[in-house]
């Protein structure tokens, strides 16, 4: 906050229709800077979640501008989550606003947390031409085919809480197509900088995951493999090792997307 009580930051909330029609709202943070940092959530999780908010504040006092997004069938999207089928085109529609020509950015870098990183990975596969400058993938699947959940653990416990059973995400019909998405295919295609997260027994996503994008993406690479008890997955970094999450984070693009 400013000294005058006002938010050193202007925030936008904000509409987009992705190609198939569909609603998607998206919230930008604008300080302004010339950077924009797009945050892709994972599944069950929406744009306004605490652990989003967190990072998009962070992120807002390292010098960026921030923008995040509901994906179909989440918050106040429209639609249903196909995992990964048609997310594609929700992470498009905000780019597309936001990124371009006469738009307010050249260019971007992606934050992606479990799913939000393997859309954005296939997005921007499909579109190698956007102008991304950095893709950061924490807890991404890299094949749906081979999750093997352990809702028992006790990383699972803590993050599956009452206000995220009573919001479920609306999944779509088509919903069991996503079973050919393969971030490992797409990262072998993109050319800037990767950085790949894991987590010591995530109880969602194996780090095998993890291994298996490093092994696969095109050059340049880094895979940072976090040893920590707790089977923790994605925001579940954000909630319980912030500040081991970040400082990762924070000398990874300011090595290669800084504000």
């Amino acid at each position: 906050m400013t000294a005058r009580g006002k938010s050193p930051h202007e925030v936008r909330h904000h509409r987009a229709h992705a190609a198939d029609g569909v609603s998607i709202a998206y919230t930008l943070w604008r300080r302004p800077a010339r950077e924009l940092l797009v945050l892709a959530p994972g599944f069950w999780r929406v744009r306004l979640a605490k652990e989003n908010l967190f990072l998009v504040h962070h992120f807002l006092r390292r010098g960026y501008d921030v923008v995040t997004l509901d994906f179909r069938g989440h918050g106040d999207s429209g639609g249903g989550y196909a995992f990964g089928v048609s997310e594609v085109h929700d992470f498009r529609a905000v780019i597309d606003e936001l990124v371009g020509p006469r738009r307010l950015y050249e260019r971007f870098a992606v934050v992606g947390l479990s799913m939000g990183g393997s859309i954005a990975a296939q997005a921007l596969a499909r579109r190698p031409l956007l102008p991304c400058r950095a893709l950061a993938m924490i807890s991404s699947p890299a094949d749906l085919r081979s999750l093997r959940p352990k809702p028992w653990r006790i990383g699972a416990l803590k993050q599956v809480r009452l206000r995220h059973a009573l919001r479920p995400p609306k999944v779509a019909a088509h919903a069991l197509e996503a079973r050919h998405l393969s971030a490992a295919r797409a990262v072998a295609t993109l050319t800037f900088p990767k950085l790949i997260v894991t987590s010591k027994g995530d109880w969602l996503v194996d780090p095998s995951h993890g291994r298996a994008l490093a092994e696969a993406a095109a050059d340049p690479v880094e895979h940072v493999h976090l040893d920590l008890p707790g089977s923790l997955h994605a925001d579940g970094l954000v909630q319980a090792v912030p500040g081991r999450l970040l400082r990762v984070l924070d000398r990874w693009f300011g090595e290669h997307a800084p504000p």
